[in-house]
């Protein structure tokens, strides 16, 4: 049996050739890959650091006082909370001042008689508490101008017991 070496010599060298031809065209698409997947981690990591600034952001707006403008130049809401003490036909306090939207807390107390705290506007009213008695109502001042609260017992509304409500 006669064995044809002409032939085995040429092909050796033609499938060293593909296999080379093949292994860089792989290298090469691994290489192309590895750049765009560190292309796309340099955008993530860029994303990422622009939603942390935003948040950094809010939480700097949360912790400031006041109303404060978010997005579109709306208000960002806020509580506002007043201590009013009740006397014969006077509030300690004849004037608030808060903006649109501004959730309100009243904290309400009679120092002498029997009062109550009230804004016919928002249908918010305290309870009527005697002397020494304390009571609360909490209401989101959702209109724009200024409103008159009273004393809703017997004549003190009459006699003076009133004060301002202002919503800007």
């Amino acid at each position: 049996m006669t064995t044809n070496h002409t032939n085995a010599g040429l092909g050796t060298p033609l499938m060293i050739t593909v296999i080379a031809v093949a292994v860089l065209g792989a290298g090469a698409i691994l290489y192309t890959t590895k750049q765009s997947l560190r292309a796309e981690m340099r955008s993530y990591d860029e994303n990422v650091a622009v939603m942390e600034e935003k948040v950094r952001q809010m939480k700097e707006e949360r912790a400031g006082a006041g109303s404060e403008t978010m997005g579109g130049g709306m208000m960002k809401p806020t509580v506002k909370e007043f201590t009013i003490t009740g006397k014969k036909f006077a509030f300690n306090l004849t004037e608030l001042r808060v903006k649109k939207g501004d959730t309100m807390t009243i904290n309400f107390e009679s120092v002498d008689g029997l009062h109550d705290w009230v804004v016919d506007e928002f249908s918010a009213r305290t309870a009527q508490v005697s002397t020494g008695g304390k009571t609360s109502v909490t209401f989101v001042a959702d209109k724009v101008g200024t409103f008159e609260y009273y004393c809703s017992v017997m004549k003190h509304r009459a006699m003076g017991m009133v004060g301002k409500l202002i919503v800007e």
